[in-house]
């Protein structure tokens, strides 16, 4: 059994992955938090990461883009758990990263010092119960200079069958050279839930991307409606899902959004299936 809980950040994205069996593996996809609310406080809380020496020790952080409600959260994971293996984008150095931001924070500091401290591969007998693939883009893809969003990564978890996409915050020229690799368009045809790029705005939504990926339910996270590009998103999506979409608390739904319906808790089985609920902390 997998569990995947997607944490309510408002205006950013944190997802954690538990497998029963192995927790010893638990992967956290973006670190962003709230003032009020850091999930590392609740996997520490309800015993999620297990303590190697005395100190928890979550297994794999995976970064999907460098803005920071991405990675807000860090300097406090980094102070509460001993991270063991990271993969984050490769397209932009510590120094690139330090220059296009306005304004150098400490979770700013903490990326870029982790990207200059884990720099060797992971060992053979890491061996996690599901399968993780990662796409990124190198700037000289692009024919201009392409936007921070669209040198984000790009992540499928595979677990018995069921996949995930977490695209980051993808936009419309990052979408179309990601759909040019094969690979990409074979994972895309096979996911079953699907997270809305740009945290489910109009410049993250790609019609050509439902052309090979049908989900069983969309997922948004972010906060209260506030621009004009979040509104009428959800329908729009809704409208990419395949069938009568999934089962939550006796209705049927096609799209989950954070801001919306809080935490949202998947609990996908050995044979790739999945049960979705809300969950309170």
């Amino acid at each position: 059994m997998l569990d995947i809980i997607i944490f309510n950040v408002e205006l950013g994205q944190c997802i954690f992955l538990y497998p029963q069996s192995q927790p010893e593996y638990g992967t956290m996809i973006d670190c962003g938090n709230t003032p009020d609310f850091d999930p590392i406080d609740v996997l520490i809380e309800y015993n999620l990461i297990p303590g190697v020496n005395g100190r928890p020790q979550l297994s794999q952080l995976i970064l999907t883009n460098y803005d920071q409600d991405h990675f807000s959260g860090l300097p406090g994971l980094r102070s509460k758990v001993y991270i063991r293996s990271v993969i984050f984008a490769k397209n932009l150095s510590s120094i690139e990263i330090k220059l296009i931001k306005p304004t150098i924070t400490r979770a700013v500091t903490a990326v870029c010092e982790i990207k200059e401290e884990y720099i060797n591969d992971l060992p053979n007998t890491y061996t996690p119960p599901f399968k993780t693939h990662c796409f990124t883009l190198s700037k000289n893809e692009f024919t201009t200079s392409p936007s921070t969003n669209d040198l984000s990564q790009l992540v499928f978890i595979d677990y018995n069958g069921f996949v995930i996409c977490v695209p980051g915050d993808l936009e419309h020229e990052g979408w179309r050279l990601m759909l040019q690799k094969p690979e990409v368009c074979s994972l895309l045809s096979r996911t079953k839930l699907f997270v809305a790029s740009h945290h489910g705005r109009e410049n993250g939504y790609v019609e050509g991307v439902f052309k090979f990926c049908a989900p069983e339910v969309i997922v948004i996270s972010d906060k209260s409606l506030v621009h004009d590009t979040q509104d009428g998103m959800a329908q729009d999506y809704a409208s990419q899902v395949s069938g009568n979409g999934i089962l939550v608390h006796s209705q049927r739904r096609k799209v989950l959004t954070t801001r919306s319906d809080g935490h949202i808790l998947v609990n996908v089985d050995s044979k790739g299936s999945a049960t979705y609920n809300t969950i309170r902390f």
